[in-house]
């Protein structure tokens, strides 16, 4: 009987630390979804910008497919590289479909050219499903501030004797519909994001008969 209960007990400590993991772990998810949830949000609008080839984009281009965005620039050391990591696990998930397109927006259209965009994009791997634009700082700004919606700045570093400039942007992915609305957006940079991304844009893929 004594070795029976050493047994239970140590069954017992084993599933109180399996408790104490997976709790917090369990609310974090529970957070993350109650935070971030598929609904019809706001419309983008019309836009024209120059891709990584130097060719003009417009989001004529877009119509009829679900695509994500995201918010980088090509000399940003920490966040960009990861939103764009996310962004390429994203695109092998859902596989090859035409259906699909992803656009990454520089938020430093003043030093991102559409050679310097194409360079930063080869380690990820090509993709021409994959559109990497640029434009005039007024015109990317009031793209991003007023119809994405989302915060963009530039500013000086007073500490820095070089007086570096600084850009302040979003981490934040999101998903558009065919129509151009604004479906889904979180985070870029959970542990939850490729998987959140990839459900949803699945979700939409059916919603839209297309899957």
């Amino acid at each position: 009987m004594k070795r029976i209960g050493i047994v239970l007990g140590v069954f017992g400590a084993v599933a109180l630390l399996l408790g104490l993991v997976l709790l917090p772990r369990k609310r974090a998810d529970e957070e993350w979804s109650s935070q971030n949830k598929i609904d019809t949000y706001w419309e983008v609008g019309d836009f024209e910008l120059v891709d990584q080839h130097g060719e003009p984009f417009s989001s004529d281009a877009l119509e009829g497919k679900i695509w994500l965005a995201n918010f980088v620039f090509t000399s940003c050391a920490v966040e960009c590289p990861i939103l764009t990591h996310q962004l390429s696990l994203v695109r092998r998930k859902l596989g090859q479909r035409d259906d699909i397109a992803f656009v990454s927006f520089s938020v430093d259209p003043q030093s991102d050219t559409p050679e310097r965009l194409a360079n930063y994009s080869k380690p990820y791997g090509e993709d021409p499903r994959w559109s990497l634009l640029t434009g005039e700082i007024v015109s990317m700004t009031e793209l991003i501030t007023r119809k994405f919606l989302l915060p963009m700045s530039h500013g000086t570093d007073g500490s820095s004797p070089t007086k570096q400039t600084v850009i302040e942007h979003s981490d934040k992915m999101l998903v558009i519909d065919g129509k151009g609305v604004v479906r889904y957006f979180c985070s870029g940079l959970n542990s939850r994001t490729v998987e959140s991304l990839t459900d949803v844009v699945q979700v939409l893929l059916q919603e839209s008969g297309i899957y």
